[in-house]
């Protein structure tokens, strides 16, 4: 049954049933009554699938290494799985890179409006009270507020 099957894997039923929609999960056997029968297999694939998922992985990912897996193609899941670690590993720097120059320019106008704000006498006000313009004299360097 799901509600065991959740238990066991501390996946709700919703994303059992989810997962069972996207193919990560075969069909089970159901009972007389109509339940379904879940036994160690789906308990290990739910487990492979929450894995690949902390990994990074993609449902479509993790569906094609599934159906790998439950072929016992081992010639060919290990490859396969090192080619995709690797274009997710590929990913992550790049999205390093771009964030480790969004924290620079980040960083860089924060200083420039310590600069302004140290720049501004208490008293100043803005000369547009429609709108501010600090922004734009962070960004610009401009003293226009």
């Amino acid at each position: 049954m799901r509600g065991e099957l959740a238990h066991q894997t501390g996946l709700s039923i919703k994303t059992i049933r989810y997962y069972e929609s996207r193919g990560l999960l075969e069909q089970p056997p159901r009972t007389q009554s109509g339940y379904r029968l879940y036994g160690p297999e789906e308990v290990a694939r739910l487990r492979f699938v929450q894995r690949a998922k902390l990994l990074g992985l993609t449902l479509e990912e993790i569906r094609e290494l599934v159906e790998l897996a439950a072929r016992c193609n081992e010639g060919e899941i290990v490859p396969r799985l090192e080619e995709v670690l690797a274009a997710k590993l590929q990913e992550t720097e790049r999205k390093i890179e771009e964030l480790s120059a969004f924290r620079k320019n980040l960083l860089y106008y924060r200083r420039r409006a310590e600069d302004l704000r140290d720049a501004m006498p208490v008293e100043s006000t803005c000369e547009d009270v429609s709108f501010c313009g600090c922004l734009d004299a962070v960004i610009r360097g401009g003293k226009k507020l």
